[in-house]
């Protein structure tokens, strides 16, 4: 179950970067994998069923350069200066860094 948890996991940070690249205004919140697949809410985003497709062919053109992923754990101030424009991550951020440390998949 674990593996089919990772891949539900990577591809909600696929369907985010596709979304963001399509929509660069838009504000990725969070995406976790859950029972039967996975999600990610946006925020400043209104898409119809209609690009649905849009996003799909994105996703699968976006995964063909991707080598892997990998997590790395960075500090809540270097977290801060990525997604500092996101006032939703922003908020995660401060909720997490009491770890000291945050988890940052990166697509390689």
């Amino acid at each position: 179950m674990a593996n089919l948890d990772n891949l539900r996991h990577s591809t909600s940070h696929l369907l985010a970067a596709a979304v963001s690249s399509l929509w660069p205004k838009s504000k990725p919140t969070l995406g976790p994998p859950i029972d039967d697949g996975f999600y990610y809410d946006f925020a400043d985003l209104t898409i119809s069923e209609e690009d649905l497709a849009k996003i799909e062919t994105k996703m699968r053109e976006l995964v063909k350069n991707w080598d892997s992923f990998e997590k790395i754990e960075v500090t809540p101030e270097q977290a801060r200066k990525e997604f500092k424009d996101n006032p939703y991550k922003l908020e995660l951020i401060w909720i997490y860094a009491a770890a000291d440390t945050l988890p940052n998949p990166r697509m390689r």
